[in-house]
């Protein structure tokens, strides 16, 4: 697509909980009006009749209390005395940023609502885009941009079946499905962010974040866990680990916030193999039945814009109706691939 579809959503993050007796500023919920910084393109995702229906439909989420300033937690004395910043609600703290980037989705929709949830967040921005400007062909390039990026959508909707031969599983989310087992994905991109929307047995309930290297450009992953994410989601995020079951080798670190809505949001650094900083938010209720989805540090292949290589080069695909088709030429034309 040639514009960004990010909605009101986003975020990146790092790792390691503070030490020291830094001051961390107070908590806030993340910033979704900072194009320039990839934080999101949208004012705001809903209205009140929006959050209604959405209320009615999937349930209506309690009401967070107010926001608390962090706190200083000391421990030892003389010299060994070490102070952390520590957040006195941290599960509130973590659904306040979890709520915000998670936006117009909620937990159990189905994909063809999640498409136009999508559809919504494109025509948010087109309205956007019709607005700035009364030129008419900078207006007939915005129609044709909203026609291009909503038919990415259907174009973007994967079912993880090993008879489809995709490549995703050398991917850096080649660790977040299972073939054959009712898993299903859709996923769109700008240039330096992919959003990527698992659903299982038909229904939504994990959402991954992905940013290039380029979105935050020099700041390191500890700058933006420290600077950005922590006071988004708190200060005192759990640092984890893990560990291969016979060697005991540790595979990957990350950092982790329970919230108090049952979610669980995770940050990976993933630069090394993938040139990305990559974000997962879960609902910790569905995770507990099908299992824990986590990198092994040990993936292979690239974070790139390479249609073919985001793809796999599958030799099936599926059309906007969800029909498969097995003829590599058609699934060329579908997907925009190209000959190089």
């Amino acid at each position: 697509m040639k514009r960004s579809i990010c909605a009101t959503l986003v975020l990146l993050v790092g790792v390691s909980v503070q030490t020291g007796c830094e001051r961390g500023g107070s908590t806030q919920a993340p910033d979704v009006g900072n194009e320039e910084t990839l934080v999101g393109s949208r004012e705001s995702y809903d209205t009140e009749d929006e959050e209604a229906s959405l209320n009615e439909s999937y349930g209506a989420r309690p009401e967070l209390p107010a926001a608390k300033k962090p706190v200083e937690k000391c421990t030892g004395k003389g010299k060994t005395r070490e102070c952390t910043m520590v957040d006195p609600q941290p599960e509130v703290t973590a659904a306040r940023g979890a709520r915000a980037i998670i936006g117009r989705f909620r937990w159990g929709m189905d994909i063809k609502t999640v498409m136009a949830q999508l559809e919504k967040d494109i025509e948010d921005e087109y309205a956007e885009l019709q607005a700035k400007t009364k030129d008419p062909m900078e207006q007939d390039k915005n129609r044709e941009w909203k026609r291009e990026a909503i038919g990415e959508i259907a174009k973007n909707h994967v079912r993880f079946e090993a008879a489809a031969h995709h490549r995703w599983g050398v991917s850096l989310i080649g660790h977040e499905f299972k073939d054959n087992e009712n898993e299903e994905m859709i996923w769109i991109k700008s240039p330096t962010l992919k959003k990527f929307y698992f659903f299982k047995d038909g229904d939504l309930y994990k959402i991954v974040y992905a940013y290039g290297t380029q979105a935050w450009a020099g700041l390191t992953y500890q700058e933006i866990l420290d600077q950005k994410f922590k006071t988004w989601f708190g200060p005192s995020p759990e640092a984890k680990a893990e560990f291969d079951e016979e060697t005991q080798i540790k595979l990957i670190d990350y950092v982790q916030w329970n919230t108090s809505d049952g979610d669980r949001v995770r940050a990976f650094d993933m630069t090394a193999v993938h040139g990305a900083f990559v974000v997962s938010i879960v609902q910790g209720e569905s995770e507990d039945q099908y299992g824990p989805r986590l990198p092994t540090g040990l993936e292979s292949g690239e974070f790139t814009d390479d249609v073919s290589d985001v793809l796999g080069g599958s030799d099936i695909c599926y059309d906007a109706e969800g029909n498969m088709i097995e003829d590599p030429e058609k699934c060329k034309k579908i997907r925009g691939d190209l000959d190089i």
